[in-house]
């Protein structure tokens, strides 16, 4: 693969962190739940942008960074913000580390499972002890095992979905976006 010059490297970066933060603040500013989750997957889904170049991984934590803290900045009471941050924001970086470090999809799967349910007790903790907002309020009526099996099944369909764009940005769109010399 052909290297990208500095500059165009530059523009990619800062293209992918402009639509990262307009998409948390579109999702914080929708009422629409499905609308603010798709631009939440959407938001995540931009760090993948930088991360197949070279020191791609170096832009894409500083991207990670750079749109946590703006998002902070300029929405903090956006519950996306915290999805971002918790959650969804590094999953690219994870992603590509972990599909490098082992071929066997299944087990990175299932670490993958095992990391997004620890971002999640780590996220509640910080609801519930940080915010003072009570996560039981969620969804009062639901037992605690359907709970655990829908944010698996969701986690399963982020990672499937998730596999799928970067699949076709890096097949279609990546040669289009950021032209090689």
């Amino acid at each position: 693969m052909k290297r990208l010059p500095p500059g165009m490297m530059l523009a990619g970066f800062g293209m992918s962190t402009a639509v990262s933060l307009l998409c948390l603040f579109a999702a914080g500013v929708t009422s629409f739940v499905p609308l603010s989750a798709a631009l939440l997957f959407f938001a995540s889904l931009m760090t993948w942008v930088p991360i197949r170049e070279e020191h791609g991984m170096l832009f894409a934590l500083l991207e990670f960074g750079l749109v946590s803290g703006l998002a902070l900045l300029i929405s903090r009471r956006s519950p996306y913000t915290y999805l971002y941050i918790f959650m969804f924001g590094s999953y690219g970086p994870l992603r590509y580390r972990l599909r490098r470090a082992m071929d066997d999809r299944a087990l990175s799967v299932l670490i993958r499972l095992l990391i997004f349910n620890f971002k999640t007790a780590c996220g509640v903790a910080f609801m519930q002890f940080v915010l003072d907002y009570d996560p039981h309020t969620l969804i009062p009526w639901a037992p605690v095992w359907a709970v655990i099996a829908v944010l698996e099944g969701a986690f399963l369909a982020y990672i499937l979905l998730y596999r799928l764009f970067t699949y076709l940005f890096d097949s279609s769109l990546r040669s289009r976006l950021l032209p090689r010399r």
